[in-house]
């Protein structure tokens, strides 16, 4: 059985084969999933729904293989792709998405190349595109799940970018972009014939709900995502899962779904594992961060990866090896991503072997563990510098926060904010913390206090994300009065 779309000499048409080779691309079989559709291209040559397939291999291929070259290649396939889509004389619902999907596979792409200003004017053509659909087609699940994110993330922005934006017809509001996301893919999980977009669907409703919702746990058992639905999800729930602390459910998702022979290396994979396995104190960790650095390519992670196994040799007490590893971190790679700038600070400093053990077991959902070795060791006994002190306390704050114990995680926030005046991812996080803590208890003036301290901090890493979080607070907060 397959959905079919007839739109004048071309269609939309997801027959089997073609959702044969959408599974297969999710599995990273891209061998597989290419020669499937070259065949079912022969025998339908309008047939726009391969095109889209073929859209979602490239993209697969670039992210997998993640080196510039491949990204370069795959942006321009992406926009002939695109070209012909937008050649048919009449667009149907598919044919907009299609075209939505192209342009945020092209920006995401971009921005892997730092190219900034391509990547914007990617995501304002999906923007448009979105808009179209929905005024269009609004009781389309798809479509409201698309103009949802896309009204959320436009809403997460900083406020001068929002304001900007506005100007020129460009608006969006945090709440009501999950709020419209939430109740689409309830019913494209539900609903069978939206069933060659389900994949698609689960992990932009999961990205896009962990990166903007504070302080809630998002996880995928819990909104109809089977977590072994193919590889490509079985990495991103376990990624979800480990930054909620629920790392051996993440391992055992990892290891359950290992690469298997045939399948595109997916390289990020085995960054991921080895995380994992450090979190969860295993000497195994060493060799997936070392198949990492031996097989990969590209740039990304790489100064990351160095860091995460400098901390494994100081763990095992092998001091030396640690500081070496550290020492080359300025070296290798590049810092454009959030892991790498963050990387490439702390190789400044010298290695706190408490505070980090306290930080890998946090990680990975260990709270006893971890709140045992911060108390083994008073902020005075184990921290020689302000920003030490600052990260000890930081740390002791997200331990009691995740315990529920509300007033002692403000205390220990306040205390990171105040025990260094240099500006850090951990202060800023920090002090948006402590606002959610005030907003959630109800303290509205102390809560927006702190969003503005966090907004005040300027030039760390992650300090895009944290800022759009903590404008969305202000904003919550200041509706309120």
């Amino acid at each position: 059985m397959s959905l079919h779309i007839s739109i004048s000499k071309a269609s939309f048409d997801f027959t089997p084969q073609v959702l044969t080779a959408q599974q297969q691309t999710y599995n990273l079989f891209l061998r597989d999933a290419r020669r499937i559709l070259d065949e079912e291209a022969v025998s339908a040559p309008g047939n726009r729904a391969i095109y889209s397939a073929r859209a979602a291999l490239f993209f697969a291929e670039a992210t997998a293989a993640d080196v510039d070259e491949i990204t370069r290649k795959n942006i321009g396939h992406l926009k002939k792709l695109l070209k012909d889509i937008e050649s048919d004389r009449e667009q149907s619902v598919h044919h907009l998405l299609a075209r939505i999907e192209i342009y945020i596979y092209s920006g995401m792409l971009q921005v892997r190349l730092d190219n900034r200003l391509r990547a914007a004017s990617d995501f304002l053509s999906a923007y448009n595109l979105a808009k179209t659909a929905y005024n269009q087609h609004p009781k389309d699940a798809v479509v409201r799940l698309v103009w949802g994110n896309m009204m959320a993330t436009i809403g997460s922005l900083p406020p001068e970018l929002r304001r900007y934006l506005s100007i020129i017809g460009y608006t969006g509001d945090v709440h009501k972009g999950l709020q419209l996301m939430k109740s689409a893919h309830r019913t494209i999980v539900q609903q069978r014939e939206y069933k060659p977009y389900l994949t698609k669907a689960n992990l932009l409703y999961l990205i896009t709900a962990k990166q903007l919702v504070d302080n809630e746990e998002v996880l995928p058992q819990t909104e109809g995502i089977y977590l072994n639905e193919n590889f490509c999800t079985a990495v991103v729930c376990a990624k979800v899962l480990m930054e909620q602390g629920y790392n051996e459910a993440a391992l055992t998702l990892l290891e359950t779904n290992k690469p298997k022979p045939g399948q595109a290396k997916l390289h990020y994979y085995h960054f991921l594992l080895g995380k994992a396995r450090l979190a969860a104190g295993r000497n195994d960790a060493e060799q997936s961060f070392v198949t990492y650095l031996k097989d990969y390519r590209g740039k990304h992670h790489i100064k990351a990866t160095y860091k995460l196994l400098a901390w494994y040799y100081l763990l095992k007490d092998e001091a030396e090896k640690a500081d070496s590893l550290m020492q080359l971190i300025p070296q290798v790679g590049q810092a454009v991503i959030g892991p790498d700038q963050q990387a490439e600070r702390e190789a400044k400093d010298p290695l706190n072997k408490t505070l980090i053990k306290a930080r890998v077991l946090f990680d990975g959902g260990y709270l006893s563990e971890a709140l045992e070795v911060l108390q083994a060791d008073t902020a005075l006994d184990c921290c020689q510098t302000d920003a030490e002190k600052a990260e000890y306390f930081y740390r002791l704050g997200r331990i009691y926060q995740k315990q529920g114990l509300i007033y002692l995680a403000i205390d220990a926030f306040e205390k990171a904010v105040e025990a260094n005046s240099a500006t850090s991812f951990n202060r800023a996080n920090a002090a948006l913390q402590a606002a959610l803590l005030y907003e959630k208890i109800g303290r509205r003036d102390k809560a927006k206090m702190n969003f503005q301290k966090c907004l005040a901090m300027k030039n760390f890493p992650y300090q895009e994300g944290l800022h759009q979080k903590a404008k969305a607070g202000l904003d919550r907060v200041d509706s309120l009065k």
